[in-house]
């Protein structure tokens, strides 16, 4: 017995000491970093995530093949923490030991052998996984290419270490007659009834070697955890605890004027980002950059970030790198699309668009950008639209209209129309811009228009890095629209109603944004736009600002349900949304895609559906998908529509474009038409 405490608690000081230094050191590293305001409030929130997401896995099992012997392992071993009380029981105080109250409950001795074997069964699926899907195989194909596979086996292996120990040394404690539970514990009598004839004196040696191989290999997979990537397996916890509630994606914030050009500029959340990646990579498999084989994978990233982070803790000088160009790539961050697609996916609520938009925002105070983007933003702070057009043509649209929307700002209205740049200014959506306005004015829709003192939102110039120009753009609406008299805003593009909704409230807008489907989806259900079944068979794509930043899918599936239209769901839809590759200021930079585009991508999803209508409900979608079908070879049988479109067909509204005659010189236009 002596024998047995003495290694006991060797093996466990030895693995203390070596965990809690690097414990202790990484919570220096990370309360170095910048304040990250607002990540403490909340606390109800912040419970009910630890309920759903921590032990309810929930991001987990949105993953089925993977995500379920994952969740089993993790709730094996929330059970089988009995197992380790009992383990040191055994070692430091007798033999027998059992916890006391329902250490001889035969429940709990089915329960602690049932999720023994059940992780055991889980870690061969998960060597199965990996063997399948391995970066040797599949190259970028792979999830899990760029991760530390190595690591990986090491730990399915320290786990199956342990799980077997545990068996072993209780199947031997049956034969000695030191096992607290009855028959109830199968597996423990099953495999003991194996080593009955070993005799006793052999079972007793067994036990004791057995129960200090599992104290070993416990205090082995604690140290082990805490200087590789499965640190998660403490640090999730917290991260998912500090994430942004009530959902991950949302308003960004802003830790430094300049943007993340240093380590010292992250912020202490940014940095427990870093520590706690699991190198899954389903960040990187819903990721549209990497999925058009562009340079950036969250991952890999978050990866290298990281890998910074933990060498400037040596003190060799890699704090002062530049974190871009000396540590991540330029063309690695331009590549983001900040779809969100990477947040929505990680399982520990990592927040990989805020971190790449501040390294962007370094790269804009440097001058450092494509030049797309750099006339694009030029445009924007000289016209107050990404088109360089003058903003007396913002109205331009309505002239093929035969009536006069108000000016908001001159009369009072229900809805204010907050129009948008595509769906003012490209010649390719005003049609559904009239379209929508014919449908509002014929359903006796109050609404009004800020005509030339309309701005460009800014969704996207934030999100492109350039924060300066988005609070010049949000300060000057947010004023403009003090101005105007109304009770709701609606938008056509999900850009703006994600600026509108997420970032302007800290600029002093306090009114309910909606998007246009939501409005047009309670028209049709009060019966005020009266519809015949259109019958049309139809697939529907989510926006990535409306359904996976806002959480808004229901309102266009309503829409096209009160058109009688039968819906066939692409693979990827509603929150886990395929990007169209427009967002985060992509649609204004050069793409040099090696491989198929997001768009391209999308449109071959549906094209296998056998639908007739690919529909939209975003102006930006509207033009990368009608380019898409024409360079894929789908266009002449897959339609691009807008739903407004669907829901003018099915009401009879007719929308003629006006003559090119009609539209007049951008020198002549007022300020309304």
């Amino acid at each position: 017995m002596t024998a047995r405490i003495v290694a006991g608690a060797a093996i466990t000081a030895v693995a203390f000491v070596l965990a809690g230094a690097r414990l202790a050191r990484l919570g220096v590293l990370i309360g170095a970093g910048a304040p990250a305001p607002g990540r403490m409030r909340g606390g109800g929130r912040r419970l009910g995530a630890q309920i759903v997401e921590v032990i309810g896995q929930r991001k987990i099992l949105k993953r089925r093949q993977s995500g379920i012997p994952h969740a089993l392992i993790f709730w094996g071993f929330l059970v089988l923490l009995f197992t380790i009380v009992e383990a040191y029981g055994d070692v430091f105080w007798d033999k027998r030991f059992a916890i006391p109250g329902i250490g001889t409950s035969a429940a709990l001795g089915f329960l602690e052998d049932l999720f023994t074997v059940i992780v055991l069964a889980a870690v061969i699926v998960f060597s199965a996984i990996r063997l399948v899907d391995s970066p040797s195989r599949r190259e970028r194909r792979s999830r899990f290419y760029g991760s530390h596979t190595r690591a990986a086996w090491f730990v399915l292996a320290m786990i199956a270490a342990v799980m077997v120990t545990l068996l072993g040394y209780r199947a031997a404690q049956t034969n000695t007659g030191d096992f607290p539970y009855g028959s109830w514990a199968f597996a423990s009598h099953g495999i003991g009834h194996l080593l009955q004839p070993l005799g006793r004196g052999t079972n007793a040696a067994l036990e004791t070697t057995l129960l200090l191989c599992n104290i070993a290999a416990i205090m082995g997979f604690l140290v082990f955890v805490t200087y590789s990537k499965h640190l998660h397996i403490f640090l999730a916890p917290l991260n998912i605890a500090f994430s942004r509630r009530p959902r991950a994606l949302g308003p960004l914030e802003v830790h430094a004027p300049a943007g993340a050009t240093r380590l010292e500029h992250l912020s202490w959340k940014q940095r427990l980002d870093l520590a706690t990646c699991t190198e899954c990579g389903r960040c990187q498999a819903a990721c549209p950059a990497w999925n058009s084989s562009k340079p950036l994978s969250p991952k890999l990233l978050v990866m290298g970030l990281r890998d910074h982070m933990f060498a400037s803790a040596g003190g060799n000088g890699a704090g002062a790198a530049a974190l871009v160009p000396d540590v991540i790539r330029p063309e690695v961050v331009w590549s983001c699309t900040t779809c969100g697609a990477c947040v929505e996916q990680c399982p520990v609520d990592i927040e990989h668009v805020d971190t790449i938009v501040d390294l962007r925002r370094g790269l804009v105070n440097e001058g450092s950008m494509d030049s797309g983007l750099q006339d694009a933003l030029q445009n924007v702070a000289q016209q107050g639209n990404s088109f360089g057009k003058s903003q007396r043509m913002r109205a331009r649209w309505t002239r093929g209209l035969d009536f006069e929307i108000k000016d908001a700002r001159r009369e009072a209205v229900r809805y204010l129309w907050f129009v948008g740049d595509f769906a003012s200014f490209d010649d390719r959506v005003a049609e559904s811009s009239r379209t929508l306005a014919r449908l509002l004015h014929r359903s006796g829709v109050d609404f009004g228009l800020l005509y030339d003192g309309e701005r460009n939102a800014g969704n996207d110039v934030r999100r492109a890095g350039e924060e300066g120009l988005f609070e010049m753009l949000a300060e000057h609406n947010v004023e403009v629209l003090r101005s105007a008299t109304f009770d709701e805003i609606f938008t056509t593009d999900p850009h703006s109603f994600n600026a509108l909704r997420n970032d302007y409230p800290r600029y002093g807008l306090s009114k309910t944004v909606r998007h246009y489907t939501q409005l047009l989806a309670d028209l049709l259900a009060s019966g005020s736009i009266p519809v015949r079944p259109l019958g049309a068979r139809v697939t529907y794509h989510d926006p990535c600002y409306l359904a996976r930043h806002n959480r808004l899918t229901d309102a266009p599936r309503r829409v096209l349900a009160s058109l009688g239209c039968d819906l066939v769901e692409m693979p990827r839809h509603g929150t886990n949304t395929f990007c169209c590759g427009a967002g985060g200021g992509r649609i204004w930079m050069a793409d040099s895609a090696q491989g198929e585009r997001p768009s391209e991508s999308r449109i071959r999803e549906a094209a296998a559906l056998g639908v007739d209508l690919f529909v939209v409900a975003c102006p930006k979608d509207f033009v990368m998908y009608s380019d898409a079908a024409k360079t894929t070879g789908h266009d002449d049988h897959l339609r691009v529509v807008d739903v407004v479109e669907l829901v003018a067909e099915a009401a009879r509204v007719a929308a003629p474009v006006a003559p090119a005659g009609d539209m007049v010189a951008a020198g002549d236009e007022g300020g309304r038409p």
